[in-house]
């Protein structure tokens, strides 16, 4: 709501050119290669902190380990495996950031191990996995996303290190994505797979089937994005089929729809919930003759991409990828089942790996040993109190949003945060609106707030993009400050009753971000336009700041408090509305909004 509210319905916070065809169906070498030797390699070498360990009893003859270490771009290193000068390595590989995951999300139709970078400057790690193959003839790095994401200054760090340095990128996520998958696409494609672009979870889960004759496009949730619909009717190429990841909230309908009015026919792949979806599209491999028997498993996060990111990037079809939620929470049904029928499947005399892809910190071990005992064994390793989270990362994307007028002045206030490319704020219109017809003079966000201490930097921002019918606005950080962590939205259907969490700066909790909780409780149409419903508590201030699920993704904006009052003014009842996160990622794309 913005201080300015009213006592009856308050606000809630105040195509690159492609390839020759001869060259397009060329065969290159495969990378793709089992996460176990990568493990033991990182053992016999030393270079990632935590070396494989049993994670608990098995059920046939099915190891369970970790590829573990303080951070993702150690673990990208250890996964990639050792360097050009072993059987492992490779001369050739792509890298991308690990700060923002957008632009990886196709890289597996590269087929090479994936790096991970900082915008500003190459880690330690990093470098010292490439140094060794710099010398090698065809020594290759190619960089996924703009400099946004991977600065110049780092492209120039490889050439002179001695690598050929190739950038795919384009205007966003979805045209990176379009371009990754057409570099090496042939004339005639069986199957392409299709996942949303403002969650990262079902592309991960299909990684590993994801190649150059089977790319990866994205799009968003309710419609065909325009770069998905290029790449699929380019004058040049043939589809037969479109994989859809994901259910109805991920890809709509209407998106399949869409598809199917191309000429093109669709097969969708959904659970419930992404472990759900994860683990379909793992059941694959084992009803596939090819592929037995199935040896090798791995598990990432399905709340933290990178793991999963620089997994898929070196797997194949036959090495399933499933995805594990965050430890405290219940190990879901699906990795139990698919552990069961694993074992099942490969009988007691075949000796195979469940990998896990993170410490477990991230990914609990009672969740290894689901897979690889086929057995629910609880769902922490600490005790802890199932569905509690720290939230301090999610702060760590929150900011205060102030509208000035010319001279200075503060007119209202309220909260936002991070999306896109870590540059962009999105917020509510009513906050940086000061009355119908015109918006704040200045706008500006203050960042570095936690629960106990008040934003320590004010920065200026632009207006970029603003839907006052849906009563959202996207705001832009200059080029010049440091990209901000930012949060990701659900694309899961959410249940009433679900309980779901508001993180924001109201006024009635001072200068420090505030965290309040209640439930989903449906949604209302009013003014043709749906808004969710939520008896969590929201003030003046709140508006603007995301409202997340137990998975700490961002389900809606919270918006707006309507009261009901008896005549007398006592009263009656309050309700929280909130904006979906569907129109959050209309917002992001460009489809709602000028």
């Amino acid at each position: 709501m913005s201080s300015a509210a009213n006592s009856t319905s308050r606000r809630a916070g105040s195509r690159q050119q492609r390839h020759p065809r001869s060259h397009r169906g060329e065969q290159r070498r495969s990378w793709r290669r089992s996460l176990a030797g990568a493990a033991i390699c990182v053992a016999l070498t030393g270079s990632l902190l935590a070396a494989p360990s049993p994670a608990g009893a098995q059920t046939a003859d099915i190891t369970a380990q970790r590829i573990a270490s303080s951070n993702f771009f150690n673990i990208a290193a250890a996964v990639a495996g050792g360097t050009c000068d072993s059987d492992t390595g490779s001369h050739s590989v792509a890298l991308a950031s690990g700060e923002n995951w957008p632009d990886a999300l196709a890289g597996a139709a590269l087929d090479r191990p994936l790096l991970l970078t900082k915008q500003a400057f190459l880690p330690a790690i990093t470098r010292e996995y490439l140094e060794p193959c710099a010398s090698h003839p065809k020594a290759k790095v190619i960089i996924l996303g703009g400099t946004a994401a991977v600065s110049e200054e780092v492209a120039e760090t490889l050439r002179a290190m001695g690598y050929r340095v190739d950038r795919y990128s384009g205007d966003d996520r979805y045209a990176t994505a379009r371009r990754i998958a057409g570099q090496f696409a042939p004339d005639n494609i069986a199957n392409v797979y299709l996942a949303s672009g403002v969650n990262f979870a079902d592309a991960v889960a299909a990684a590993p089937s994801v190649t150059a004759d089977t790319p990866l496009i994205l799009t968003t949730p309710a419609k065909l994005h325009d770069e998905a619909r290029r790449f699929l009717t380019d004058a040049d190429r043939s589809v037969a089929k479109v994989t859809i990841l994901g259910g109805h909230a991920a890809v709509s309908a209407g998106v399949e729809a869409e598809i199917e009015a191309l000429g093109i026919d669709t097969e969708r792949i959904a659970g419930a919930t992404r472990y759900e979806t994860a683990a379909l599209i793992a059941r694959r491999a084992l009803a596939t003759a090819s592929c037995h028997p199935v040896i090798d498993v791995a598990v990432a996060s399905g709340t933290v991409p990178y793991g999963g990111l620089v997994a898929g990037a070196v797997r194949e079809p036959c090495q399933p990828l499933l995805l594990a939620p965050d430890p405290g929470d219940p190990v879901p049904d699906a990795l139990v089942e698919f552990g069961r029928d694993w074992s099942l499947a490969i009988g007691t005399s075949t000796k195979a790996t469940v990998t896990g892809i993170a410490s477990s910190s991230v990914i609990a071990s009672a969740a290894l040993v689901a897979v690889s005992t086929g057995v629910a064994t609880g769902s922490t390793d600490s005790g802890a109190v199932p569905g509690s989270q720290d939230w301090s990362r999610v702060a760590e994307a929150v900011v205060l949003v102030e509208c000035l007028d010319t001279s200075g002045r503060t007119l209202q206030r309220g909260s936002g945060f991070a999306m896109g490319n870590g540059r962009q704020i999105v917020t509510n219109y009513h906050v940086v609106e000061r009355s119908p017809g015109r918006q704040c003079g200045r706008i500006w966000v203050s960042l570095g707030g936690t629960f106990t201490e008040a934003p320590g930097q004010r920065i200026p921002v632009t207006l970029e993009r603003a839907a006052p019918d849906h009563d959202l606005a996207l705001l832009r950080i200059d080029e010049g400050t440091a990209q901000l962590r930012t949060l990701v939205l659900s694309t899961e259907e959410l249940r009433a009753g679900e309980p779901i969490t508001a993180i924001g700066y109201p006024r009635v909790g001072g200068d420090t971000l505030t965290l309040t909780t209640g439930r989903y409780s449906g949604t209302a149409v009013i003014n043709g336009v749906t808004w969710i419903k939520t008896d969590t508590p929201l003030a003046p201030g709140n508006s603007g700041g995301p409202v997340l699920n137990d998975r700490q993704e961002v389900i809606g904006v919270a918006t707006a408090l309507r009261i009901a009052s008896s005549a007398s003014g006592t009263t009656l009842g309050t309700l929280s509305l909130l904006v979906p996160a569907e129109d959050v990622a209309a917002l992001l794309a460009g489809d709602i909004g000028d």
